[in-house]
């Protein structure tokens, strides 16, 4: 039976964790030379805390995912990385009040563009819509091109009762998806809320078969 040479068995290694593990610090899909350096290097506690935390995240033991990133910010408070992290974890368990306060720990200038969609969603599940429709509208300033997030803001904006910027919202993604009949039936949907009946006959009509 052939050995495996280390060189071989690091390639392999790499190979099964990427993608396995976003950001891994363990693997990552640099050059084979950098990951040789990667195992050669010491991993610090703080470090080996942060992917054990990410790791009961991705396996929705969210309780004890918390309380590792809450000891890695106790050695690391200004971790912002750890921070964010956090926060989402625990808008995944359900914790909206604690994580919006951890996202708003962070400074803005810190906050990447999914760290801010994810604080409105935080926002629209706690009914606090004028700042989520500040975020997406910011977001789509930049990105008119997601859809998925334009439909954010026109749901939200039909919310707050203003159908007449929601509706334009929904025509903007239907000119880019016009087959998309969930989204046209939404659209049907604030249609009537503002009271355009036969407009909405109309829509609905579009999305069946017979």
């Amino acid at each position: 039976m052939k050995t495996i040479k280390p060189t071989i068995f690091i390639m392999i290694s790499c190979a099964v964790l990427v993608g396995i593990i976003p950001g891994s610090a363990f693997c990552s899909e640099s050059s084979f030379e950098d990951s040789q350096n990667l195992f050669l290097e010491d991993i610090p506690d703080w470090e080996a805390r942060l992917e054990l935390a990410r790791l009961l995240s991705y396996t929705e033991r969210y309780e004890e995912s918390v309380q590792q990133y809450k000891k890695l910010l106790n050695q690391k408070p200004d971790l912002a990385e750890a921070r964010l992290e956090l926060a989402r974890v625990l808008y995944w368990k359900g914790d909206l009040d604690e994580a919006e306060k951890v996202f708003s720990s962070v400074p803005e200038k810190q906050l990447s563009a999914a760290a801010k969609l994810e604080m409105a969603d935080i926002y629209v599940a706690r009914k606090e819509y004028e700042p989520a429709i500040e975020i997406y509208t910011d977001h789509l300033s930049s990105e008119p091109s997601d859809h998925g997030v334009r439909l954010k803001l026109a749901q939200v904006l039909s919310w707050t009762g203003d159908y007449e910027a929601s509706a334009k919202e929904f025509r903007t993604i239907l000119k880019e998806r016009p087959d998309d009949i969930q989204v046209r039936r939404k659209y049907a949907q604030v249609l009537i809320w503002s009271e355009q009946f036969d407009q909405a006959i109309t829509e609905l009509e579009k999305t069946l078969a017979d």
